[in-house]
């Protein structure tokens, strides 16, 4: 099974896949961590390149404890004897980290140097040039990769770092820069140089143009404060003035209403100023003419506006006077 899945997975042959990585190996202690492959774009010497770009599934495509042999033996024959085992997996620092448990012939190797640095065999996808998962890893002398040293003191007695792995590291995190500014700029993660440059400059020919549009707008959508300020004031002036005009006019028809009713009897003339109020918007005039359209005269008709008052002295006819003036022809 486990086989299967390299050849279903892994582009290269068996030989190109156990000498794909190599690290110096660093002195057994009882805590050993050994960084197998950087998170991100994986190089080898040999011009062999795969991605790493979701380090937490491959630890979890990994099944533990895997084999640490000699020189890839169970990868490329039927020696399957451990010179130890990596039972945990983590990341740190732009690496995945193994703790690799070595048996007495694996720890004797690295402690008498027989093996200077060990490489990873991985199981790859051929179609996408993806990290999958660890197989192994081999003690070898037979380096590809610069990657953190391995035969030096552990914890805070750490060896210089030489000249080739800080360039190494260097330029992971130069290829780190790069994947990250090509997909701020929406390419692939295969686009070339020229490329990039041409996106970064049809950005920045952009921003030149929409800096240069707001120092200098269009005529056309906009016009001068001061003219905006004076259109304003004027607008507001003539509002004013067509508010003034409809009050008067709107104070007119109160009026008329107003005295309308008092002339019909549908108020009385002492709740004028009442009633004035309640007119003060057209919705209040609208309700009191419907209400006046609709209200019977408070007061009736005296029928006295033809006729003179009495004058002091006068005598009052009684009904039987009245019929006497009109038997002879009067009428009172």
């Amino acid at each position: 099974m486990k086989k299967q899945l390299r050849t279903d997975l892994n582009a290269q042959t068996k030989t190109e896949l156990v000498t794909a990585l190599c690290t110096k190996l660093p002195p057994v202690v009882d805590d050993l961590w050994w960084p197998l492959i950087p998170v991100g774009k994986v190089e080898g010497k040999d011009g062999r390149s795969w991605q790493n770009d979701d380090a937490q599934a491959v630890i979890d495509n990994t099944q533990l404890p895997f084999l640490l042999d000699i020189d890839h033996a169970s990868e490329l024959t039927n020696d399957t004897r451990a010179s130890g085992w990596f039972e945990e997996l983590k990341i740190t620092d732009g690496f995945i980290y193994a703790r690799v448990d070595p048996t007495k012939s694996g720890a004797k190797a690295i402690n008498e140097k027989d093996f200077k640095f060990y490489s990873p065999a991985l199981n790859i996808n051929k179609k996408t040039g993806q990290v999958h998962s660890f197989s192994s890893v081999g003690l070898t002398n037979k380096p590809n990769l610069d990657v953190p040293a391995l035969n030096k003191k552990q914890g805070n007695q750490q060896e210089p770092q030489t000249q080739t792995q800080t360039q190494t590291q260097t330029k992971q995190k130069d290829n780190t820069m790069l994947d990250a500014l090509l997909k701020a700029l929406g390419l692939p993660p295969d686009a070339d140089q020229a490329t990039a440059l041409n996106a970064i400059q049809v950005l920045k020919t952009a921003t030149e143009t929409n800096a240069m549009q707001q120092q200098q707008p269009d005529l056309n959508s906009f016009v001068p404060k001061a003219t905006h300020d004076q259109t304003v004031t004027e607008l507001n002036a003539a509002n004013a003035k067509l508010q003034e005009m409809a009050d008067a006019k709107h104070n007119e028809a109160v009026e008329v209403a107003i005295n309308q009713a008092i002339d019909n009897k549908k108020i009385a003339p002492a709740d004028k100023d009442y009633y004035t109020a309640q007119c003060a918007t057209e919705q209040g005039l609208a309700d009191f003419t419907k209400f006046a359209d609709n209200k019977a005269a408070i007061i009736g008709d005296s029928n006295l506006q033809d006729k003179p008052p009495k004058k002091e002295g006068d005598a009052e006819l009684n009904a039987q006077d009245i019929q006497k003036l009109e038997s002879m022809g009067i009428v009172v």
